[in-house]
């Protein structure tokens, strides 16, 4: 008998053994099958039968050999992936620079590669839309000054023409009116109420002198007959006049209140064009076309936020406009990471939002960076069958440059709970994979499994193994070495 020497066996070779009826010294073997098989390893039905060996080996032999068993655990799996990704411009905070007007460039106050702030000039261009802009609002405004003033001037007018009316057509004394409406101003109204109030009263004055002398005959019914024609006539014309000279008060007030509208509106409408180019209510309150000249037609591009002039396509003196893209502002204090998972990672996406990943670069192999992911893409690229993933990395000093390539450290994603073993106990020859399982204090049995994701930590087997067995987790080598070693010597 032949002691400490591990002993295997597999239902062909035993019947191959049992065929040559090979004799000596040999590991003891059993053999596990389950139909009556052909020497193929087919069962009759011909359906394929796993193979499984059985491997004996001595607790002597285990510390040397570096053999340790550890049970199946069902467990998270704790994932991690490392991805090849690549730095790039953070559109948030890019702009292409286009002036919002057609002109001449008249000023190029920055340079490639130059820091700016946030409303620095960087280009001054010559615009005649912009000089009609500012010279129409100038007139405008001082157009508004002089409506005003006749608004307040025809207001004015109305309520004294209104209040002379009232005092007429109470018969008030002309020399009460003229007390009453002396230093209020009226224009051409005064004159004219006046000279038909003191017509009519003048006339009713004279025909009352000669209504009691038609009773005695001393002046003749024709000339009594002329007064109170008169009389009537001054009436109506004063009555008339009242009539038309309150309609044409209250009609020059909203002349004058429509021309002051108007203006307005003709200034806010002005105002409001300019400030769509960019310009600001300081700017349009100090217009002033004897201070400024040809000035008034210059239109500002500034900075429109913090950030580096990354391309600059504009010279003095050419012509450019709104099509013609003249700058490239980006803000570099931070930058975004992009990296492509593969559609068998497409699991971790819902895991990855939000989540804070870290970055490695070969420029900076001593520097670790960190990332914010932001998304996690919604469409599988069909030609690399990839998903987009970007974050956000902060980088004040500038040292993650877009374009650069990096390594994207994902961070650890725990599965839902599934059957585990340590990475080293996974073996594989001739195209399967296997563990090798304890059934006994020093006897392990090959098993195929099927193996899913990876973590740092273990390996997914979905099918092969059931949690709480006993796995070789280290050392595995040694049993499969022996197990084909065994083989061979069969």
């Amino acid at each position: 008998m032949c002691l400490d020497k591990p002993r295997i066996s597999s239902w062909p070779f035993a019947v191959v053994l049992a065929v040559t009826g090979v004799a000596g010294c040999h590991p003891s073997a059993s053999t596990e099958h389950g139909p009556a098989a052909d020497n193929h390893g087919k069962a009759s039905t011909g359906e394929s039968v796993p193979e499984t060996t059985t491997v004996e080996f001595p607790k002597s032999l285990w510390e040397a050999a570096g053999l340790k068993v550890a049970e199946a655990e069902l467990a998270p799996l704790d994932q991690s992936l490392t991805l090849t990704g690549k730095i790039a411009l953070n559109e948030d905070r890019l702009a292409h620079v286009f002036p919002l007007v057609e002109g001449r460039v008249d000023e190029v106050l920055v340079r490639f590669g130059q820091q700016v702030r946030q409303g620095e000039l960087l280009v001054v261009v010559q615009s005649k839309e912009v000089g009609a802009g500012m010279l129409e609002l100038y007139g405008n405004r001082r157009k508004l000054e002089f409506a005003v003033l006749k608004d307040d001037w025809s207001r004015e007018v109305g309520r004294n023409t209104t209040e002379m009316i009232r005092l007429i057509r109470e018969n008030v004394s002309v020399d009460e009116i003229e007390s009453a409406m002396r230093d209020r101003t009226m224009g051409d109204y005064r004159e004219k109420l006046m000279t038909a109030y003191v017509a009519q009263l003048r006339a009713t004055s004279h025909l009352e002198r000669l209504a009691p002398l038609r009773e005695t005959g001393a002046v003749p019914t024709r000339q009594i007959l002329e007064a109170q024609a008169d009389e009537q006539a001054t009436r109506a014309t004063l009555r008339a006049l009242l009539e038309q000279i309150s309609q044409d008060a209250v009609q020059a007030s909203r002349l004058a209140e429509q021309a002051v509208r108007e203006l307005k509106t003709s200034i806010a409408i002005t105002e409001t064009n300019l400030k769509i180019l960019g310009f600001r209510d300081d700017q349009l309150q100090s217009i002033d076309p004897d201070r400024d000249g040809e000035k008034l037609a210059h239109y500002p591009v500034v900075a429109p936020f913090d950030g580096t002039v990354i391309s600059k396509d504009v010279v003095l003196l050419e012509r450019v406009g709104p099509e013609r893209q003249i700058l490239t502002i980006a803000n570099l204090s931070t930058v975004w990471v992009t990296a492509d998972i593969y559609e068998s990672d497409l699991p971790l996406l819902s895991r990855l939002q939000d989540k804070i990943v870290r970055i490695h670069s070969s420029a900076w192999p001593d520097q670790t960076f960190e990332a914010r992911i932001f998304y996690t893409g919604d469409v599988v690229q069909e030609s690399s069958r990839t998903v987009s993933l970007r974050a956000v990395a902060e980088n004040p000093d500038g040292l993650l440059k877009p374009g650069m390539f990096v390594n994207v450290n994902l961070p650890n994603l725990d599965t839902d709970p599934v059957i585990q073993v340590a990475p080293e106990a996974v073996m594989n020859h001739e195209g399967r994979t296997f563990v090798f399982v304890q059934t006994g204090d020093e006897e392990f049995e090959r098993r195929d499994i099927e193996i899913g994701r990876q973590g740092p930590q273990g390996i997914e087997v979905r099918s092969g193994l059931t949690s709480g067995e006993r796995v070789a987790v280290a050392g595995g080598f040694s049993l499969k070495s022996r197990m084909l070693s065994e083989l061979l010597a069969e």
